[in-house]
């Protein structure tokens, strides 16, 4: 079941200037398993009448692996470098006017796949822990925060979807998450939370 948009969030970024360049960026941020991703396509999906096709950037294609930027000193503080990489990656290219690439990791082979373009689009939206982050927010024409009821639920849907011998990673991670979240201060910081 797809999640319900607010329609004052579409109107919100319809509205908006343009943030990054000729770009309205809009960040969905929140911890993993709270819905993120299914929000991220229905906003893209509702925003296409009055903007045509709007690409959606997942977090998950841009962390080197579980700890997000390898030579990071820890997956907290390497949130930060993530934000850096996503302005060079993308909303550098877009405030010159061209359009973005960023790598794509692939998780099964440990390494970089091919890129991914990411075009000089009215919007493009960014979801994923870390992509709400200060530093990106702060060029945001919209940033929501998604949230679950509980650490629990959000483990089985994330584990329900990826497989249980990911549980020690998750375990780790969900720990990580909510560090950098509390030293960001990710979901104050947002325009509108969405409870799922």
């Amino acid at each position: 079941m797809s999640p319900t948009v607010d329609p004052r969030w579409v109107e919100r970024i319809a509205l908006a200037d343009p943030t990054v360049g000729d770009v309205r960026l809009v960040c969905v941020d929140g911890p993993s398993g709270s819905g993120k991703t299914t929000l991220a396509a229905a906003l893209a999906s509702a925003l296409q009448p009055a903007f045509g096709d709007v690409p959606v950037v997942h977090g998950d294609d841009l962390y080197e692996g579980w700890t997000v930027v390898a030579d990071a000193p820890d997956r907290v503080s390497a949130f930060d470098v993530l934000s850096g990489r996503v302005d060079s990656w993308l909303l550098e290219r877009w405030r010159h006017g061209y359009p973005g690439a960023h790598p794509r990791w692939d998780w099964h082979a440990g390494r970089w796949g091919e890129p991914v373009d990411v075009p000089l689009s009215p919007v493009v939206v960014l979801e994923g822990v870390g992509l709400g982050a200060r530093a990106l927010r702060a060029h945001a024409a919209l940033t929501v925060w998604v949230e679950a009821a509980d650490d629990a639920v959000r483990l089985d849907r994330v584990l329900a979807r990826d497989g249980e011998g990911l549980r020690p990673e998750m375990e780790g991670w969900l720990l990580d998450e909510a560090a950098w979240h509390r030293h960001d201060g990710t979901r104050a910081g947002a325009d509108v939370v969405r409870r799922t």
